[in-house]
């Protein structure tokens, strides 16, 4: 059983991903106890966004649980310096790493785009309030009518909330239903190919600590649009995309901007990703990191 299990095993350490969970606060607490170090990852659920969804649960938790085990652990691991800030918001005073999330390169080999009667604007993410999509789905619909005919939008991931309903009432009410395609939940060999078919990507989001699906993007050679609820200000520095404002406008001028752009010039700017992708994003690299605070951590130097 899990506790015969606990005794046998006894890790020096022990990383816990994701808030909001009493039953990992508790064994968190207890592996503390056995003497194991804690390490813990928020994953973005400490935002000013992510806090003021369902806000009256998050003051609840915080209070009850969540904070108190968050200012025990021995080191917090955060994917982007913006989620330092979130961690300094609520007064924590762990000694922090900072390390992205990565991506296996080897499924995304073979840059080449298919060659398609129209080109693909590419969604790939949970169908979520959080995301933008209700952002995306308004500019899509401000596009001129023959770029339109042109290109497809592909949304594709799982509904929640059932936000996928409004989604479709919104496309029907804009008219843009022969232009935007539902694919629901992919994964995979399947989503890989969607991400190397696609001609662009782009994420409209609310708030992300790191959004990983760019990373996926950037590594099969997409340029990638972003809105500055992720931490992407490197789309714009190595020139593999664009890193806007959150809203509508801002979604409708990049989308022109990087939809009339060439197909050599998108390649250009997709390779760009690539090689930011393999210098700073591989798994390899996230972990050399994260073995060197663990280092650090039982050696008593974390920082």
């Amino acid at each position: 059983d899990e506790e015969r299990l606990r005794k046998l095993v006894r890790p020096d350490i022990v990383h816990v991903h994701a808030l909001w969970d009493p039953w990992l606060t508790r064994k968190a607490q207890q592996y503390r106890w056995g003497g194991a170090k804690i390490v813990w990852s928020p994953h973005g659920m400490l935002t000013p966004w992510a806090l003021r969804n369902k806000w009256p649960k998050k003051v609840f938790g915080l209070a009850l649980y969540q904070y108190w085990a968050l200012r025990a652990a021995d080191l917090i691991h955060v994917t982007a310096p913006s989620e330092v800030d979130d961690v300094r918001r609520l007064r924590l005073k762990n000694d922090l790493v900072v390390a992205p999330l990565g991506v296996r390169l080897e499924v995304a080999h073979g840059l080449e785009k298919t060659t398609a009667s129209r080109k693909t604007l590419l969604f790939v993410s949970r169908i979520q309030r959080k995301k933008g999509l209700p952002n995306l789905i308004a500019a899509w619909a401000q596009l001129p009518q023959e770029l339109r005919t042109t290109w497809i939008l592909k949304i594709a991931g799982p509904d929640e909330d059932k936000h996928l309903a409004e989604l479709k009432e919104l496309c029907g009410r804009l008219g843009v239903c022969d232009s935007v395609c539902f694919l629901g939940p992919v994964f995979g060999a399947a989503k890989d190919s969607l991400y190397r078919e696609a001609d662009l990507f782009v994420l409209p989001t609310h708030s992300e600590n790191f959004g990983s699906v760019v990373v996926e993007a950037l590594a099969a050679g997409t340029p990638v649009i972003c809105t500055e609820g992720a931490p992407w200000e490197e789309l714009e520095t190595h020139k593999c995309g664009k890193w806007i404002e959150i809203g509508v406008a801002p979604l409708v001028q990049a989308l022109l901007e990087m939809m009339l752009l060439t197909d050599a010039t998108r390649a250009e700017m997709g390779a760009c990703g690539r090689a930011l992708v393999e210098a700073r994003y591989t798994w390899h690299a996230v972990c050399r990191t994260i073995l060197k605070s663990y280092d650090n951590l039982l050696a008593g130097e974390s920082r």
